[in-house]
């Protein structure tokens, strides 16, 4: 071989080994970098307690997930503060269920990393056939799950919504706040005004009242809040005097009798306008409230029963229900829009990630799927004539509608504001009555003053348990709410249901974020 071929065939051989070096060199470092990117994680913030249950269900183990509401605080009343404003604005996505269950995101909804799950974001499910669900077992790692196919949010605007600034009872008042007015037609004399202990204890400890010598109650509101709210009261226990006055009255309730009662002495003829900080009938357990010397009832000729100023029922969400999770085939469609958002952030080439987001997804659509046939079953235990769930407020008609029952909320017949007029009470009873309603269901533990007096009055008995409408309980996960509500619910109305079955549910659901 010439010098000049065998300096030009080195050569050769020299750039072939310097590619073949290169191409090696820049595969391990790209590999290298790929891993550094796949190992870090990525920041979310959940604003409601399910959704960040649903969240951590679904995410890779290596991102890390914020839950933005506590489980004590009613996501209603959220008033966001300065640090959570800076978890919301530092995280690479905020999920949350919207405004229309958390008014607070309102202003949040239209930024570019919140992802909206809710009401507004999903097709909510139709139960068109609650006998044969889909298995759902083409979920083969494609994007495309059309039996859950949820509808991108537009952020439309639904409606204003009240200050949820209070949850029903009547433990706190506003200032000044009165819940009843009745105006009476009074000759001079002597009255008694009793307030009675019911189920062994008096609505409060003391109470508010203020007597004013009018014949308009709407022009009186205006005084009576002034002295209710006023410091500057005149206290009475048992047997003391009560008179029209320029102030209010403080009632202390005797302790250790069964009825405390008051003398009303009427000075002269006349209207006169009592206001209230408890509606009167609170305190009923065997007799009227008012009645004169001989021992006859006094009925109002006119009454505003008022809730007050402090006084909101927070489920007046603007016309639309957000209360979808109760339907697991709901929860579906959430964890669908969320798997998706989670993969947007995951690069193409990133399979690995993106399929374990899948299998994610996977599971707990099978685990949802498992507890909405476990409901299914247990329901169907009940009697089909007692399959009629009464509660407070409109929040169950997405369980009712998937598992056949008929839903009444109490305030549909009572009203929401100005309520619980004795019409309002007696078509409340009346429909109880013919409906034949097995259980009133509390939503809170002890149940409110209201539905134990409707109870009472009705002989209509009360769940031994709540019932859990606007999320998740204290200790639990998002099937523990809907295993827990649907024993309630289904032992309650003469059913048996398999809590063990159910608890296994919870468990499986607890390894999704392990």
């Amino acid at each position: 071989m010439s010098i000049f071929k065998r300096l030009l065939s080195n050569k050769t051989c020299s750039s072939k080994s310097i590619i073949k070096n290169s191409v090696i060199a820049g595969t391990i470092i790209f590999s290298g970098f790929g891993q550094d990117v796949m190992a870090k994680g990525k920041s979310y913030v959940a604003v409601e307690p399910l959704v960040c249950d649903l969240v951590k269900s679904i995410a890779l183990p290596s991102d890390e997930v914020t839950c933005l509401v506590d489980r004590k605080q009613d996501v209603h009343d959220l008033k966001i503060n300065p640090r959570q404003a800076q978890l919301l604005n530092s995280a690479d996505k905020v999920f949350t269920l919207g405004k229309e269950m958390t008014p607070s995101m309102r202003n949040w909804e239209s930024k570019k990393n919140t992802v909206v799950v809710g009401v507004s974001a999903i097709d909510v499910d139709d139960h068109s056939d609650h006998e044969g669900h889909d298995d759902h077992s083409d979920h083969d790692g494609h994007d495309d799950h059309a039996e859950h196919s949820a509808k991108v949010d537009d952020h439309s605007d639904h409606g204003g919504h009240d200050d949820h600034s209070d949850h029903g009872g009547h433990d706190d008042h506003a200032e000044g706040a009165f819940e009843w007015a009745g105006k009476f037609q009074l000759s001079k004399g002597s009255y008694k005004w009793s307030f009675e202990k019911v189920d062994g204890e008096y609505a409060d400890p003391a109470m508010k009242m203020v007597i004013l010598k009018s014949n308009d109650i709407e022009g009186s509101e205006d005084l009576a809040k002034e002295l209710l709210g006023s410091k500057d009261s005149i206290s009475r226990k048992n047997d003391g005097t009560l008179i029209a006055s320029n102030k209010a009255f403080v009632l202390n309730f005797d302790q250790r009798k069964e009825s405390t009662v008051f003398n009303v002495d009427i000075k002269e003829d006349g209207e006169y306008i009592f206001f209230t900080e408890h509606m009167p009938f609170e305190f009923e357990a065997t007799q009227h409230f008012f009645k004169d010397v001989s021992n006859s009832d006094v009925e109002p000729i006119a009454q505003v029963p008022d809730e007050g100023e402090g006084h909101h029922h927070h489920h007046d969400h603007g016309g639309l229900d957000p209360h979808v999770w109760h339907d697991p085939h709901n929860i579906i469609k959430m964890g669908d829009l969320i798997s998706k958002s989670l993969k947007k952030d995951i690069s193409v080439f990133n399979r690995g990630d993106r399929k374990l987001i899948n299998e994610r997804f996977e599971k707990a659509d099978s685990l949802l799927e498992g507890l909405d046939s476990w409901i299914v079953e247990q329901v169907s235990s009940i009697p089909e004539e007692n399959r009629v769930i009464v509660s407070k407020h409109k929040a169950m008609e997405y369980y009712g509608d998937a598992f056949g029952f008929e839903t009444i909320s109490l305030l549909d017949f009572l009203g929401d504001s100005s309520s619980l007029r004795p019409d309002n009470i007696s078509s409340t009873l009346k429909m109880l009555d013919e409906e034949k309603v097995q259980a009133i269901f509390p939503e809170q533990i002890p149940a409110s003053k209201l539905l134990r007096n409707l109870s009472r009055q009705s002989s209509v008995p009360l769940a031994s348990n709540q019932i859990f409408v606007d999320g998740l309980m204290m200790d639990g996960n998002t099937v523990s709410v809907a295993v827990h509500n649907t024993c309630t619910i289904v032992d309650s109305l003469g059913g048996s249901c398999d809590k063990e079955s159910g608890s296994n549910l919870e468990s499986e659901w607890y390894k999704l974020s392990d």
